[in-house]
């Protein structure tokens, strides 16, 4: 579906209304299992999470695993469906648009108007750069992150595309870290942006693991390094 039909589409619904699907047949099936999974992870956040402060994006991570799952496993979908917007607009707005509303209301960057704030299209990406090996593994994984973390590791895709074993081990080295905040996966991501125009992580010595090793301590050794600076400087001083 093109962003020129979806405009024309959204500006027919009605604020304080959750807007109707209109599919049939295999995208009928589709959203029944959507729906599933919009249950599922209901349920799991009221059973597991209730008294979390995270619960919209402990409901995106769960929403978006079974969404994550639900397509690739039942209707083959890969990166290259991924990539194209229209098919994230026409279920947006002809399959699950209610699910979209009770997550955004009539958002309509949520649902088609940019690119980058695509909520399916989102949530499917930030599942597939992070994946654990099961839902429950990556479920775990991104746990302590926030929505924050969702747009500054989606939006850096690079010049070349998404490094797909890069961002996985970004991820789960990031959540090992003690002391880790949104400032601190802000700039890790920013570096690796700017690091892959120069450098092959593959290539590195240790491999793509001593990478992202390098890319986390960066900060840390720049700290001590003004730190011990600052205090030579004091010293000088004195």
């Amino acid at each position: 579906m093109s962003k020129n039909d979806a405009r024309k589409k959204f500006n027919t619904w009605k604020q304080g209304e959750a807007p109707q699907p209109e599919c049939t047949g295999d995208m009928m099936r589709l959203r029944s299992g959507l729906l599933q999974a919009d249950i599922e992870a209901n349920k799991y956040i009221d059973e597991n999470e209730s008294n979390s402060k995270k619960k919209e994006y402990l409901y995106d991570l769960r929403f978006g695993l079974g969404v994550y799952n639900l397509l690739n496993n039942e209707y083959d979908f890969k990166e290259r469906q991924a990539s194209n917007d229209e098919v994230w607009i026409y279920l947006s707005m002809n399959v699950v648009p209610d699910i979209v509303y009770h997550r955004w209301n009539l958002s309509e960057t949520r649902y088609f108007s940019q690119s980058r704030r695509i909520w399916l299209k989102i949530i499917w990406w930030y599942v597939h750069l992070s994946w654990n090996g099961s839902n429950q593994d990556t479920y775990q994984l991104l746990n302590g992150f926030t929505t924050d973390e969702i747009v500054q590791l989606v939006e850096r895709s690079g010049s070349s595309g998404y490094r797909l074993d890069v961002t996985r081990e970004i991820m789960k080295q990031f959540s090992q870290l003690e002391n880790r905040s949104n400032s601190l996966f802000r700039r890790v991501m920013k570096l690796n942006t700017a690091r892959l125009k120069l450098v092959e992580p593959a290539l590195v010595n240790g491999g793509i693991k001593k990478y992202v090793e390098e890319l986390m301590h960066y900060f840390d050794e720049a700290k001590r390094s003004n730190k011990d600076s600052g205090s030579a400087k004091f010293v000088a001083g004195r």
